[in-house]
């Protein structure tokens, strides 16, 4: 126990600047070449497929691509992709940071038996031995980060690779500002310390907020869970108040909440109503704050703030950031089960 001790400051510190190198890693992303670049001009819609921290930067794709109006995006998370999700006008991106996720592989897999418009990301792996096999357009990433840590040169070589699949999601201004966003890291560290002394007292953090932010509450989520190995429960307005509200009539609650601010007036309203009756019903509530103009820059933002509160925490709780070892066996397993699971694939 001693010695596990004494490794995690040095842990947390490691994790803590691929953080805080997020500005660079981002100009970085966008200096990718795109290999194999091909037309998805003629796609009605786009599937990523992925799963853990590298699907996160799916999930950030679909919100600010479905608020654009340009092109519905929808996220997969599983061993197969549903027939109806995908056909010949269907463009689908596999995004696994290691290349070696499972699922993802097999998703792809299936994508590649209904449609010729399919991209990769990843830093090494199956996946990039398929997209070179196969002349499918990828970007091939820095290798060395853990998953979470990788968040901005996913997302933003993601976004380069559809651009130049003649799939563009994003304006050049947004993708500047979520950039600069994360160049402000002093303001980040601070709000991170906030976060961070408010969270590591909960029990079971509750963390809120819009659909809009539906990703980035998962975000927040995530990184509780892998970093500071801590549980916490996401709910979603307006959706929450047709069932969550409901749960806590009769508890007894204390504990947190941490709500994530919204940009729209009538959201800010929901979230100020729920956030009154939760300390009512014996919360403490506090609120993330999320800093730029667009959707990528808030997200970015919040996102750079969870991931260094969640060290921060970590080093409280003294437990390591890094290691995921309840992954690793669940891994162990899917090697073990990966021929029944083809079996029951439908191809």
């Amino acid at each position: 126990m001693r010695v596990f001790v004494s490794l995690v400051p040095p842990r947390c510190l490691r994790l803590e600047e691929l953080y805080l190198n997020w500005y660079n890693f981002a100009n970085e992303a966008l200096r990718y070449e795109v290999e194999n670049p091909r037309s998805f001009g003629k796609a009605h819609r786009i599937v990523v497929v992925g799963m853990g921290g590298s699907a996160i930067a799916g999930d950030m794709i679909a919100i600010i691509a479905n608020s654009t109006g340009s092109i519905p995006v929808f996220v997969w998370k599983d061993f197969y992709t549903p027939k109806t999700l995908i056909d010949d006008s269907t463009a689908v991106l596999a995004i696994s940071y290691s290349g070696n996720t499972r699922e993802t592989i097999l998703s792809l897999e299936q994508a590649l038996r209904r449609t010729d418009m399919v991209g990769v990301v990843a830093s090494n792996g199956k996946l990039l031995e398929i997209a070179k096999e196969k002349r499918l357009p990828y970007i091939q990433v820095r290798r060395g980060l853990v998953p979470r840590a990788a968040l901005p040169i996913l997302l933003y070589a993601s976004l380069a690779l559809l651009e130049a699949c003649d799939v563009k999601l994003v304006e050049k201004s947004d993708v500047n500002e979520g950039i600069e966003v994360l160049r402000d890291v002093e303001t980040a560290k601070s709000d991170s310390i906030y976060i961070a002394s408010y969270l590591q007292r909960a029990r079971l953090p509750l963390i809120v907020a819009t659909t809009r932010y539906n990703a980035l509450a998962t975000r927040v989520k995530n990184e509780l869970n892998e970093n500071a190995k801590m549980p916490a429960k996401v709910e979603i307005a307006p959706e929450l108040f047709h069932n969550d509200i409901v749960g806590w009539e009769a508890a007894v609650v204390s504990d947190r909440a941490l709500i994530i601010e919204s940009d729209i007036e009538y959201e800010r309203a929901l979230l100020s109503f729920y956030a009154e009756y939760l300390q009512e019903r014996g919360f403490e509530v506090t609120e993330l704050k999320l800093r730029g103009r667009s959707l990528l820059a808030r997200y970015l933002y919040g996102s750079l703030v969870a991931g260094l509160a969640s060290v921060r925490i970590a080093k409280m709780r003294g437990v390591d950031p890094m290691t995921t070892h309840s992954i690793s066996k669940y891994k162990n397993l899917v090697t073990a089960l990966e021929d029944r699971v083809r079996s029951s694939i439908e191809y």
